[in-house]
């Protein structure tokens, strides 16, 4: 296809009759106005040397209209010379041989500076039609390469494109199974890019010769690329994530087998060294019935941390999707605490206080007992009393500004006051690495907490104990009508112990 850059001069026939009217009007016009300078000017010059004056509107009208119609006007105005200003004056007939010449020169200077003139035209024209694709270009890099996605910038590519073409225009993602031939049917175009094809570009109506000659030499080849690289820059920052979820991935191996390495080994040994002593014949009964409690105990221990590590997994995964139910908050409490009885002996201390009626929660419940037990044990561990060594754990349910609110209070030193949200990450031990516990209840408390809609965070002064604060979705149903009659407000479960109250955030939680 012909560069439109280095087309032929335009010829009459391709100028628009109406626009070829007008401009003839103005070549008639400036020949006129010629031939009165001339007529003015030739008491005081030579007529053979104003014939000059006539070149003015031969190059206005060939910069305007192109080289036909400024040779057009050239023949015009020697007519116009000849007629008007060389005797015999009012014929096209000359005396004088020495006027030949005149006419000849003024016909060669005529045709010579139209040419010049078109030549200069078309290099504007040139130099104009390539601003307006590089600026087309520079406004389809920016919108294909923006952070939205290439597949989401192509109709926005199109509208931009088809304001410059004056066509209805459509960019398409590369489909194998609708390309067209590579003869290239009218109005499409395949977008290559340097690995191959990566969109389809179609118009519909007609288009110029030197506009669709241009979009298939230079534009369809500069989107093609910009599309390309945009598919590329998708393709790395994929990678880039694959592999920086494979590093993190392999960041919490490498912390599991550093961290939870010893808590394994511990109940392991624990069983195989009571395992190998009950084989023992000079075991006596009583000492028998206590390996076997060390192996059951070491059992309890070991199953627990594969259960935290098989919760962690399954939240990491995003495969522990809840199935909600509306329960009362306060049964799912009790359940939890009479669980951990058989493993934490402490949990019988425990006390629990609860509304009248108790709030009911759209959740599900094993995973909110999940989320009671790691919150207990937490706090049966890290929440002990330093100068009595006792583990003082009030769980307070409650409802606070639509929310159904467990709340697990300790009496142990509370937090610093800075990386509380650290105490929620895997293998975190509130700052003590050594010390007891496996560093993941708080980290799947909070993962079951967000799973169900609800939050989970840690409030603290120190020297006052740490309360974990658990707010979850109220039940569509509203609160729970009991039929065992009314119970004391708040109603106490376990011991008289009273452990140090958290100061609450909230002004009608204070006790």
């Amino acid at each position: 296809m012909p560069d439109p850059v280095h087309a032929a001069p335009r010829r009459l026939a391709d100028v628009d009759p109406r626009h070829l009217a007008v401009e003839g009007l103005w070549a008639a016009i400036g020949v006129a106005l010629a031939t009165a300078a001339v007529g003015l000017l030739k008491e005081t010059a030579p007529v053979v040397s104003l014939g000059v004056l006539y070149v003015v509107p031969v190059l206005l009208v060939a910069t305007r209209a192109g080289v036909g119609l400024g040779i057009a006007t050239s023949v015009l105005s020697i007519a116009a010379y000849n007629w008007w200003e060389l005797p015999p004056v009012h014929r096209f007939t000359i005396d004088d041989s020495r006027h030949w010449a005149a006419l000849a020169v003024l016909l060669i200077v005529a045709v010579v500076s139209a040419r010049i003139a078109e030549a200069g035209r078309r290099e504007a024209q040139r130099a104009d039609r390539a601003r307006r694709e590089a600026d087309l270009v520079a406004d389809l890099t920016t919108i294909v390469l923006t952070p939205r996605g290439v597949a989401s910038a192509l109709p926005e590519a199109a509208a931009r494109l088809g304001d410059h073409l004056g066509a209805a225009v459509e960019v398409l993602p590369w489909d194998p199974q609708q390309a067209p031939e590579r003869s290239r049917p009218a109005g499409v175009l395949v977008l290559d890019g340097p690995d191959g094809p990566v969109g389809l570009l179609r118009w519909t109506g007609p288009l110029d010769a030197r506009d669709e000659a241009a979009l298939a030499s230079r534009v369809a080849p500069a989107l093609g690329a910009v599309v390309a690289a945009g598919v590329e820059r998708e393709r790395l920052a994929r990678e880039a994530v694959e592999a920086a979820a494979l590093r993190r991935s392999n960041e919490v191996a490498t912390t599991l087998l550093r961290t939870v390495g010893h808590d394994l080994r511990t109940p392991i040994t624990q069983i195989s060294v009571a395992a190998a002593a009950l084989g023992a014949a000079s075991a006596t009964d009583e000492e028998r019935d206590e390996l076997a409690a060390g192996i059951l105990e070491g059992s309890d221990r070991l199953a627990g941390l594969i259960g935290k590590l098989l919760d962690l997994s399954r939240l990491e995964a995003g495969a522990a999707a809840p199935h909600p139910d509306d329960v009362p908050l306060d049964d799912v409490v009790r359940d939890a605490l009479q669980e951990m009885e058989a493993t934490h002996p402490e949990a019988a201390s425990v006390r629990v206080e609860t509304e009248d009626p108790p709030p009911r929660a759209r959740v599900d419940p094993v995973q909110i007992a999940r989320i009671v037990v790691n919150l207990v044990e937490n706090a049966l561990i890290h929440g002990r009393d330093r100068s009595t060594g006792r583990a003082d754990v009030l769980v307070r349910v409650a409802s606070r500004r639509g929310l159904a609110v467990v709340r697990v209070v300790d009496g142990g030193p509370g937090l610093a006051p800075g990386g509380r949200d650290e105490l929620f990450l895997p293998f975190r031990r509130g700052g003590a690495a050594a010390g007891p516990g496996s560093g993941l209840g708080l980290a799947i408390a909070r993962g079951f907490a967000e799973a169900n809609g609800g939050t989970l965070r840690a409030e603290s002064y120190p020297g006052q104990g740490t309360a974990f604060v658990l707010e979850l979705p109220p039940a569509e149903t509203g609160g729970d009508v009991r039929t065992d009659g009314p119970a004391p407000r708040p109603r106490a479960d376990g011991p008289p112990t009273r452990p140090r109250p958290v100061p609450p955030t909230d002004p009608e939680e204070r006790p």
